[in-house]
């Protein structure tokens, strides 16, 4: 579980240092989604990252 954590973490720092605050606010956006088993804010994260990924 610690490796999963560790991958999730540096995942993050990636998508911050490439993609700034809005990668951010994305990724914790998708996570809090995830965790909650909110649909609407795992799809809104989701939708951001694939903008910026696309851009």
């Amino acid at each position: 579980m610690p490796a999963l954590a560790l991958c999730a973490f540096a995942f993050e720092q990636l998508v911050q240092y490439r993609y700034g605050a809005a990668g951010a606010v994305a990724f914790g956006m998708f996570t809090v989604g995830h965790k909650a088993r909110n649909t609407t804010f795992t799809c809104v994260g989701l939708v951001v990252i694939a903008l910026l990924l696309a851009h």
